[in-house]
Order: C-alpha cells, then sequence, then structure tokens
C-alpha cells in the first residue's frame, strides 16, 4: 500500500459520531476463517457507563467493494503490480508490513496459497479472449508471441506456463547430454578409443552394450522427474485420469528411445545408453545401409563408421588381452589356451562382368582360441610329453585290453536313463521327471564333470592361407600363434593343442614328418600336438543311412520317409545338422514304440499316461528306470541282437529279455499284393530296360540281401537292435558334450574305435584310439570337448556376416571387425529381445513333435519290434550291419589288428590324402 491509503483512525481522537469503516489488511481480506479478534476495525476504549457502538458486521464480498471504492488504484492491475513490487537498488519504498505480508504469501505460510489463486484466474469465465478474438484465441500456449500483446489472464498464463517449462527442459536435457563429473563410470559417454590424455575417458567393452529398456526407464526418471512426465504425458495413455500401460507399445519404451534421442540430438558423444548399441546391433544383424541412415539421422542409432570403429576398438583390445594371459602362461611355464581351426570359403559374384572379372571362390582358415580349464599344473609339459612317446606304451596294447577298458555297466545305466528321459520328455504327464533324470546324469552317472562355469572364446583374425596345403597350413599356423601372443624363444618346453577337422589333424602329422630336419623346435612343429574336433567325429558317425528307397522297414530311408523328413544327398558327407535331427527322431520314435510294447498300451502312450494320471496311478522314476532296464535288454544289447538272429536262442530266452511274436510277414512282392500288375493284361511281362552304356552302376540303388534258407531269425528286428544300441550311443555323445561330462564321452569314444575299425573309415579308428588311449588327453586334453564349438559353425556365421563384399579374408575388415566378433555379434542378435521386454522365440515344440506321432504309427502298423517267423528279402543298409558288431562273448577271438601298432602322432598318416580330399 502507498502513502495515499488513509491510516486508522487512533482510539485517542475518537468521537462519538459512525465514522466509516477503515480499509482492512490484505491478510484479512484473504484469510478463511477470520475472527472477530483478528480484525483491523480498531476497538473503542470507553467506560462501562457509555453505550458501546459496533459497527454492522460485514461479509468478504462487502468489504472487497468497500475496498476496491476507497483504495485509490485505478485497477487491480495496478494495484497487485504496486502489491508485488520486486525490490531494487537503493531504497526500499515499500513499509515493513508490506514486505512481510508479501513474503508469507508468497512463501505459502498463509490459508489460502498460490495454489488456490492460480486455479481462480486461470479457470474465470472472463480470463479467455471472447469467440471474435480469434487472434487472442490462437495465443493460447504460444512459445513465440510476446506476452504483453496476450491480454486475457488465461491465455496469457497459458502462454507463460509454456515458456517456463520449455525452458526447463532445455536446460535439464543439457544437463543430461554433459559428462557428470560426479559418474565418471557411467555408460552415456562411451568412447571408441582413447589417446590417454584425456582424464576420465571411458572406452566401450563388450558388457558395456548390454542394456535392458526396464533399467534405462528408472535410471531417466530417477534422474530427472519433469523430463520423464512430459515424455509420459506425449506417450502413455489413460484411462480415468490414470496412466495405463498398452501391452503392444507400453510407453516407458517409447519414453526412453525419445530422452535419448534428445541427449544425443544435444551431444553427439552422449550415445552410449542406447545409440552405440543399437549401430553395432544394426551392423550384426547386416541392416541395409539406408535404415542405418535413417535411424542416425532419427538419433536412435550411430553411424555406421562409429560402430565399425567401435568394433574395432573392442577386437584390438581383446586380442591385447590375450596375447597378455598368453604371455603370463608363458613366463609361468604353463599353456592355458588351445585353438581350433577350420578352412573357410566364399563364392564372390561379379555384379559386371569384364575382362578379368569372373565369379571366384575365396578360400582361406579361421581359428578361434579357447581357454583350458581345470587342467593340471604341468600338463602340457613338453618333456613329460616326449618320455612318454618313446616309453612306447600303446605298442604292448591289445584290443582286448581296449575292449575290457570299456566301462560296460556305466554305459547300460546311461542307455536306460535316456530311454526315461524319451517317454518323460514325450508324454506331458511325465515332464515332471525331467528335472530328477537331469540330476541323474550330473550325479549318478558323472564321470569327471566340469565346474560349470562360461567357457571364455576368442575368435582370431582369419587369413587366405588354404589350410589342405603344406604351405597354406604351416603359414596359418605361424600367423594364428602370432596373434595369441606365442613367443617361440620361450615355448621349447610347452606343447601347442591344436583341434580341427580330420583332414587338418592328418596335415599336421604330415607337416610334422616334413619338417623333422628343422633344428629350431618351434618352427619343426615339433611340440604341436593335435586332435580331431568331436563334431567332426559325430559328423563322420552319421556317413551310413543306407540306400534311397527300400521297402524293408528297418532303413533309414524308408523311417525318414514315414516322418517326412529329409534323406541326404550325399551319403559320403551328409549334412549335420538335418541328417542329425531325422536319426534321433527316427530313435526316438522306436524307443517309444518299444515302450508302447513293454507297457501294453492298447492306445498310444499319451492317452495310455492320461489315464493313469485321471486314477491316480501315474508311474514313479524308479518304476520306469526297472522298465528301461527291460528295454535295453530286449531292444538295445549284443545279446539280443544275437536273439534275433537265432530262433532257438529267441525260444530258450526268458520272458523279460524275449521279444514277443508277431503276426506272419508277408512279402509286399506276393501276387495277390502285386500294385505293378498291367489292368488289362495281367500276365504281360514288363518289357526290359535297355542298358545305358558306359556308366557304372548308382552306389544308391537299393541292395538286395536274401537270407539263406538255414536263416530263422528277423533281420528287420536284429538291424532295429543295431541302430537302437549305436544311435543310443551317439545320443550320449550328444548329452554329454553340453553337460561337461568328459568321462562319460570318453566311455563313448573307447566304443566308437570298434565301431570305425569295422567301416571303411580308418583313418577316424586311429585318431579315437589316440584320444582314448594317451595320457594326455586323459588329464588335459578332453577339457576342449567341453566347448561343445566347432569352427565350421563359426565360419558359416563369417561367411553369412560378409555379404556382397568382396575381397580376401586377410583383409582388415575380416580380421579386426566381423571374425573376432562373431559370438557377440550373434549374442547380440539373441538377446536385443529381451532388452525391449519382449519374449524370445522359443526353438522347440510344446506338443509332441509330429514326426513322433506320425513315425509311432507307422511302427505299430509294421510291427516293428516283435520277432516274425517267415523268411523275407531285406534292403543292406549301410548304418547297421555285422561288421559294427560288438563281441561280448569271452570265448570269441576278438580283432587280430592291434590298433595300436603304430607309434605316438603316426596315426591316420597313410590315407591322409584320402581324408583331406574328402574333407
Amino acid at each position: 500500500m502507498d502513502n495515499n491509503t488513509p491510516a486508522p483512525p487512533s482510539t485517542r481522537h475518537w468521537k462519538p459520531t459512525p465514522a466509516p469503516l477503515p480499509v482492512p489488511m490484505l491478510e484479512s481480506i484473504l484469510a478463511r476463517g477470520t475472527s472477530s479478534s483478528t480484525s483491523t476495525v480498531p476497538h473503542t476504549s470507553v467506560s462501562s457507563t457509555q453505550e458501546r457502538l459496533r459497527g454492522r458486521k460485514h461479509t468478504h464480498f462487502q468489504k472487497i467493494d468497500t475496498v476496491l471504492k476507497t483504495w485509490g488504484f485505478k485497477s487491480v492491475g495496478e494495484f497487485l503490480a504496486t502489491l508485488f513490487h520486486p525490490r531494487i537498488r537503493g531504497k526500499d519504498k515499500r513499509t515493513r508490513a508490506h514486505r512481510q505480508a508479501v513474503a508469507i504469501f508468497l512463501q505459502g505460510r498463509t490459508a489460502v496459497a498460490m495454489a488456490d489463486i492460480i486455479p481462480l484466474i486461470y479457470n474465470h469465465h472472463k480470463s479467455r479472449p471472447r469467440k471474435r478474438e480469434t487472434e487472442q484465441r490462437a495465443a493460447a500456449f504460444s512459445p513465440h508471441k510476446p506476452l504483453e500483446d496476450i491480454r486475457p489472464a488465461a491465455t496469457c498464463l497459458s502462454a507463460w506456463a509454456t515458456r517456463l517449462v520449455g525452458d526447463a527442459a532445455h536446460s535439464r536435457i543439457g544437463k543430461m547430454s554433459r559428462k557428470s563429473r560426479d559418474n565418471v563410470r557411467g555408460r552415456r559417454h562411451l568412447r571408441a578409443s582413447s589417446n590417454g590424455r584425456t582424464e576420465g575417458t571411458r572406452v566401450v567393452e563388450w558388457e558395456d552394450v548390454e542394456f535392458t529398456m526396464e533399467d534405462l526407464a528408472q535410471q531417466y526418471q530417477s534422474e530427472d522427474e519433469l523430463i520423464w512426465y512430459l515424455t509420459e504425458c506425449f506417450a502413455a495413455s489413460r484411462k480415468n485420469g490414470k496412466v495405463i500401460v498398452k501391452k503392444i507399445r507400453p510407453h516407458p519404451v517409447i519414453q526412453v528411445g525419445a530422452i535419448s534421442a534428445f541427449i544425443t540430438a544435444r551431444n553427439q558423444y552422449a550415445s552410449g545408453d542406447i545409440g552405440l548399441p543399437i549401430g553395432i546391433w544394426l551392423f550384426a544383424c547386416q541392416a541395409h545401409v539406408d535404415i542405418k541412415h535413417i535411424l542416425c539421422r532419427f538419433g536412435y542409432s550411430v553411424s555406421d563408421s562409429t560402430a565399425r570403429r567401435t568394433i574395432r576398438s573392442m577386437t584390438l583390445r581383446s586380442l591385447r588381452d590375450l596375447r597378455e594371459k598368453v604371455c603370463a602362461a608363458t613366463a609361468r611355464e604353463e599353456v592355458e589356451y588351445g585353438k581350433v581351426s577350420d578352412n573357410c570359403q566364399r563364392y564372390t559374384l561379379v555384379c559386371e562382368h569384364g575382362i578379368g572379372r569372373e565369379n571366384e571362390l575365396k578360400v582361406g582358415t579361421a581359428c578361434t582360441a579357447f581357454r583350458l580349464d581345470d587342467c593340471a599344473p604341468g600338463a602340457f609339459r613338453a618333456d613329460d610329453h616326449i618320455r612318454r612317446v618313446v616309453a612306447q606304451e600303446r605298442q604292448r596294447m591289445t584290443t582286448e585290453d581296449v575292449y575290457k577298458d570299456i566301462n560296460w555297466v556305466h554305459i547300460d545305466g546311461v542307455a536306460e536313463l535316456h530311454f526315461v528321459r524319451v517317454l518323460a520328455n514325450f508324454c506331458p504327464h511325465l515332464n515332471h521327471l525331467l528335472p530328477a533324470i537331469s540330476t541323474l546324469f550330473r550325479t549318478k552317472f558323472a564321470k569327471h564333470r566340469l565346474t560349470p562355469c562360461k567357457k571364455e572364446l576368442q575368435a582370431l583374425g582369419p587369413n587366405s592361407e588354404r589350410e589342405l596345403e603344406n604351405k597354406g597350413y604351416y603359414d596359418g599356423f605361424m600367423d594364428f600363434d602370432k596373434q595369441m601372443g606365442v613367443e617361440p624363444d620361450k615355448s621349447d618346453n610347452l606343447l601347442s593343442l591344436n583341434c580341427g577337422d580330420g583332414a587338418a589333424h592328418a596335415m599336421l602329422m604330415r607337416l610334422k614328418k616334413l619338417m623333422a630336419t628343422t633344428k629350431n623346435i618351434y618352427q619343426s612343429l615339433r611340440n604341436a600336438i593335435s586332435n580331431p574336433e568331436v563334431f567332426h567325429t559325430r559328423a563322420t558317425k552319421l556317413n551310413y543311412f543306407g540306400p534311397a528307397a527300400s521297402s524293408d522297414p528297418s532303413s533309414l530311408s524308408r523311417a525318414s520317409n514315414a516322418a517326412n523328413m529329409k534323406r541326404p544327398t550325399d551319403l559320403k558327407k551328409c549334412d549335420f545338422y538335418p541328417t542329425s535331427r531325422s536319426m534321433t527322431l527316427i530313435w526316438e520314435a522306436q524307443v517309444l514304440d518299444c515302450w508302447r510294447l513293454i507297457l501294453g498300451c492298447e492306445n498310444d502312450l499319451i492317452s495310455h499316461f492320461d489315464q493313469l494320471a485321471e486314477n491316480d496311478a501315474s508311474p514313479t522314476l524308479e518304476d520306469l528306470l526297472k522298465h528301461g532296464s527291460v528295454l535295453r535288454a530286449r531292444y538295445a544289447s549284443q545279446p539280443a541282437y544275437k536273439r534275433s538272429l537265432d530262433k532257438e536262442e529267441h525260444d530258450k530266452a526268458s520272458s523279460e529279455v524275449k521279444v514277443p511274436d508277431g503276426s506272419p510277414w508277408t512279402s509286399p512282392c506276393a501276387p495277390d499284393t502285386c500294385i505293378n500288375e498291367d489292368a488289362e493284361t495281367p500276365d504281360a511281362a514288363d518289357p526290359p530296360l535297355e542298358a545305358t552304356p558306359g556308366k557304372k552302376k548308382s552306389a544308391d540303388s537299393p541292395q538286395t540281401h536274401i537270407e539263406s534258407s538255414e536263416f530263422d531269425g528277423d533281420r528287420v528286428l536284429s538291424n532295429s537292435i543295431l541302430f537302437l544300441m549305436e544311435c543310443g550311443w551317439w545320443a550320449e555323445l550328444n548329452y554329454a558334450i553340453p553337460e561337461g561330462n568328459i568321462g562319460r564321452v570318453l566311455e563313448v569314444f573307447k566304443i566308437l574305435i570298434f565301431e570305425f575299425g569295422g567301416t571303411a573309415n580308418q583313418n577316424y579308428m586311429g585318431m579315437v584310439y589316440s584320444i582314448t588311449t594317451s595320457s594326455i588327453w586323459m588329464v588335459a586334453l578332453e577339457i576342449s570337448w567341453s566347448v561343445n564349438m566347432t569352427q565350421e559353425w563359426f565360419n558359416r556365421w563369417l561367411e553369412e556376416m560378409a555379404g556382397k563384399r568382396g575381397g580376401e579374408f586377410d583383409e582388415s575388415y575380416y580380421r579386426e571387425i566381423i571374425a573376432p566378433n562373431v559370438w557377440h555379434f550373434l549374442q547380440m542378435r539373441e538377446n536385443m529381445e529381451s532388452s525391449f521386454a519382449l519374449k524370445r522365440r522359443g526353438k522347440s515344440h510344446t506338443s509332441p513333435h509330429l514326426g513322433w506321432i506320425m513315425s509311432c504309427d507307422w511302427y505299430e502298423r509294421e510291427e516293428f519290434e516283435v520277432m516274425a517267423r517267415e523268411e523275407f528279402e531285406v534292403m543292406a543298409d549301410e548304418f547297421c550291419g555285422p561288421e559294427t558288431m560288438l563281441e561280448e562273448s569271452e570265448d570269441e577271438e576278438p580283432e587280430s589288428e592291434d590298433p595300436g601298432s603304430e607309434s605316438e602322432g603316426g596315426e591316420g598318416d597313410s590315407d591322409a590324402e584320402s581324408v583331406s580330399e574328402r574333407e
């Protein structure tokens, strides 16, 4: 209030005549529930004998009217401008009461605060412009129009609030984009490289590109609630005034993306939250360059060049760490890393043909280094290895010694447990037994199971050397050792572990012979040892499939047709994964058919166990294991094979192991069932086929095997028993490697010696024999099997990620960007969906596979697992044959060939050329 305001009358100059009410103070106008004791009307002090004069009580609205008539201001605006007059330099013209009243109100210490005044002004019906004032109505929330030109109060308030919030958001986004000194290790300001001059620079690592939208949402919300609230208002839907989260496009994910783009737009170096991981992910997914450019322009991703520089920086850092670890182990005279290599190739197409421009097959060699865990100290000392080679203890071993070394009790127990596992995995009511079955595999049947841990792998840069040539393999060997940091002058007493396929193993053995006259130990490869990959050993085991077409129910080709599975086109080198899936499905279908017979199911197995579950009579794991023992003895053992070939042995067998008799078998070529008869002339003979000159008989053509007149067994049943037994060992091999049960893998490898010995592939017999009989493999080298990794698998993605880019494999693009980071790229592609709160796509079916059901129905119709009584013709199957039989009888003489007659390191050398050609 100014000096023109009349002062309240003094009680000392009171007059008896009534006077007008004085102007009340501002606090009494705004205060709620003001009592008469706090009124500003002066009290009169009169004697008790004088009549008390008191004015009539006024309402707040009457007081406002009195104030407006007596205050002397031209308008409310002038009054408010004077009331909230700020303090300026010089003498303050406001009185003490004026300052205190304004301070109390602005600080919210009154009953009626600013939170009550602003809605009254903004929602007042007179604060909005009229309909004909279109310019003023358009000025609402205007960020640019001057406030003095906006006359209505509500419109002016909205424009003022818009600019206030905009300035605050601009300031806060700028603060979020700047590097905080308090959070030096934050991931937002990651750098692809550092020159060392900038203090506190954090260089990106592979662990930094892992993120989740949930964590980023919590981080942004706690970092600045205003920015989070504004973006929530933009993206979130509301129902009854409450924010709801949608399932398809949840607004927190949209908010995180928007805030990250805002931060990157203000500071291009603050892209570590989302921009950098998305840029690397786009490169890993081989996204089109236009997609990368557009997302980079949006601010959602870094540029492709930045992503490549980051990947190259992480590659160089990973290889540097690997070299430091290898050098540190060499200083301690230990070997902590081995390597696995394989050839890689890519057919490069020329888009524009011309002179000297033709399609070309690019060939190279790729390699991966892996850490050897759980190795005994000194396991890779060369002096101990040479001493064992000189002793030549392997020459004194016989075939009987190798056979007796097989733990058949363990093999039988594992086979029975696998049969139970197949049944429990097939029937939904038995799925609850799978954890207990896995526990038995890891406890009771475990043999040297490794400690569960993440395997440390580091892919090396490829080169353009040819692995199947002497010079190419040697140069590639030296290049990979150089990348790993192997020091030749300090490795004279250290062995070098090298894994690969059969051709790589044969090449190393050949080079050791050729370099035998070299004095330098490292250059002569004297301390280089090798073993074939388990993957190639398993793949070679699959190269026995049989003819393309056969009427024999025991042939794998007919079983594949029944399950609608593809038969391998090249039997000499089958595609591993399709063939593995088909043979696994056939084996499991036969196992399920055996369960159907043993349990006496009238219907299918699922209905049988559904009925047992309804009657609360589901079997326990112990009951199933007892039935599994009967199943193995009846359908998957060597005595069962013998009984199936001899009627007398079959009749003398006990009821527990005896196969039930089936209906007599009828030849499909009988006259009454022949389908090749001519409908018009049934007796007409088919014309003879003209022979094609100059062409040999196809190897895939069916070869009919006619049994002798004295044979009274069941060849189909015997082939089925052999398949169940041998494929069961192969299934155990596949199951034990991911589990890290190295001892179980070794037991199967002992059996593979005899299986490969009964085939034409003698090279793998010697390779597997050298693994199972070498002491160094027993204590250390089996560790490499637990990797469950093949270089061919890496090479597949290496060749795919190369795309249409030309060049050789030894270019920096392959050596520094793609090849060393293949595993990280695949991991990012798998985990990116979960980072955005998306459910990962499953790779298995929840219901029984259709191939299982079709195969089980076909086996039931064919009466596959029962004993037939008639002679018939069968097709010779390359997978099952008498030569693969392991004689269990002690009376029969073992094979005279001694697999240990060759010296250490010389296995498989005689047929190196054939192995190389096949691989």
